[in-house]
């Protein structure tokens, strides 16, 4: 029902700054299309695919590619969903907009806005495991997702999972200043962290491995490869 999962989509203050620090990081940019008015670019590992905005501050969206975007309408509000946006016109880039249960946006767009890169490209980070979403519910979470045709469900280790083509996610159960965070796994955290020194990315170290603040303010984690 939500078509093909496009990015991980950022509002971004200053754009070059942005850029600069995936840069930094070992990301690539995918071609991007003129599809928006405002600035707009892409950075990739090849696997995860991050949409950079410069246009007015929005939380962290998941967002979908969704052709005939208009005729979908009526089954999302049948299940009761109501659209924070709904920018359906006939001479401009269609897309909505809605919450899930924490609050959390997600974005339907008529058509993909970039084009994808052939292959995966090595960065500091590692290798894209999943987007950590805190939630209040995981069980309401789990059924506004499998609603709408993702795959929700929990592992055998009990931990919470969404999945569709292109994007994994964890669910965590809501703490103190708690902030969603891309996680990856680093097959030598001490090297990333010399690097990331030398390159002057702001980091922090813990037992659980090493973590970057992105000029949007969204967490990167990086954890030892099991």
């Amino acid at each position: 029902m939500l078509g093909d999962f496009l990015e991980i989509t950022l509002s971004t203050p200053d754009i070059l700054a942005s850029l600069e620090f995936y840069h930094k990081l070992g990301f690539t940019e995918a071609p991007a299309r003129e599809a928006w008015k405002h600035p707009y670019a892409v950075v990739t590992d090849g696997r995860l695919y991050i949409g950079l905005h410069a246009r007015e501050t929005l939380p962290p969206a998941l967002s979908f590619a969704l052709p005939e975007l208009r005729k979908q309408l009526p089954n999302l509000e049948s299940l009761g969903i109501e659209f924070e946006f709904c920018n359906i016109e006939l001479h401009r880039f269609n897309e909505v907009g809605f919450l899930d249960p924490d609050g959390g946006l997600v974005t339907l767009l008529e058509a993909r806005t970039y084009s994808p890169v052939p292959a995966e490209v090595q960065t500091l980070c590692g290798y894209f495991l999943e987007y950590r979403l805190p939630v209040r519910d995981e069980e309401a979470t789990l059924r506004f997702w499998d609603s709408l045709g993702l795959m929700a469900d929990r592992d055998e280790t009990g931990q919470a999972r969404i999945s569709w083509g292109g994007i994994n996610i964890a669910l965590e159960p809501l703490r103190p200043r708690a902030r969603p965070a891309l996680v990856f796994a680093n097959s030598d955290l001490d090297v990333a962290a010399s690097l990331c020194e030398m390159r002057g990315l702001p980091m922090q170290n813990d037992t659980r491995g090493l973590h970057l603040t992105t000029p949007e303010g969204l967490m990167l984690s990086l954890q030892p490869e099991d």
